[in-house]
C-alpha cells in the first residue's frame, strides 16, 4: 500500500469518527437533536402536554395503511387525556405526531434532515418526543396525551413525502364545557371514540 492512501484512508477514518461524533451528540442536544427538548418532549406546548397513562379518558386506535390513517378528523375536548394506539401495517415507515401547523412544519424539516442523513434508511432514527412516535412496518406504539386548549391542531406523518401525500388531518379541540355530542359528532354514542373514520 502506498504511504498516500494510507493517509488518505486515515484522514477518512478519522473524519467518519468526527462526524459520528458530531451524530451523536445531535441526537442528545436540546431543541435541535430529534432525542432532546422540543415538540413538547416531557413539556407543556401551546397545544397540550404528556398526559399521564393513569389517567386516561378515553383511547382511539390509529392504524396506517398504506399511506392513509383511515381518518377524516379526530374531535376532543380540552383537559381529555386521551390514549392513541398507533399501529403500522404497512410496509413504510412511518410517525404519527399531535400538534400545531409550526410544530408540524418544524417536524418535517428535522425528518427531512435525518433523511438526507441516512438515519430513516438504517433504521436507527431517535424519535422520543412526547406528542409524536415513529413506527417501522409492523410496530404498535402508545402515545398520551393532555388537551389543553381549544383549538384546531393537525396529526401527521411527517416521514418526507407522506404528509404531502396526505396522510393528515385535522384535530377539533372543543371548550372542556361543549356536551360529547358536540366534541364527537357523528359517532355512535355507545362508542365515542372521537375518530371520524373515512368510508
Amino acid at each position: 500500500m502506498k504511504l498516500t492512501s494510507f493517509v488518505s484512508m486515515r484522514h477518512m477514518l478519522v473524519a467518519s469518527a468526527a462526524v459520528l461524533a458530531l451524530g451523536i451528540a445531535g441526537a442528545q442536544a436540546g431543541p435541535s437533536g430529534h432525542g432532546g427538548d422540543h415538540h413538547g418532549s416531557g413539556h407543556a406546548t401551546s397545544f397540550g402536554k404528556p398526559g399521564d397513562p393513569a389517567k386516561v379518558d378515553r383511547t382511539i386506535e390509529v392504524v396506517a395503511k398504506g399511506l392513509d390513517y383511515g381518518i377524516d378528523k379526530l374531535q376532543f375536548r380540552a383537559g381529555e387525556t386521551v390514549r392513541f394506539v398507533v399501529t403500522n401495517e404497512s410496509e413504510l415507515v412511518h410517525d404519527f405526531t399531535i400538534g400545531d401547523a409550526a410544530t408540524q412544519k418544524a417536524h418535517r424539516e428535522e425528518m427531512m434532515k435525518m433523511m438526507d442523513q441516512g438515519g430513516m434508511a438504517s433504521g436507527e432514527m431517535k424519535h422520543d418526543d412526547t406528542n409524536a412516535v415513529f413506527l417501522r412496518p409492523g410496530e404498535t406504539k402508545e402515545l398520551v396525551w393532555t388537551f389543553t386548549e381549544s383549538g384546531t391542531l393537525e396529526y401527521a406523518c411527517n416521514v418526507p413525502g407522506h404528509y404531502e401525500a396526505g396522510m393528515k388531518g385535522p384535530i377539533v379541540v372543543a371548550d372542556s364545557g361543549a356536551s360529547s355530542s358536540s366534541a364527537s359528532e357523528g359517532h355512535d354514542p355507545g362508542h365515542d371514540t372521537g375518530a371520524m373514520h373515512k368510508n
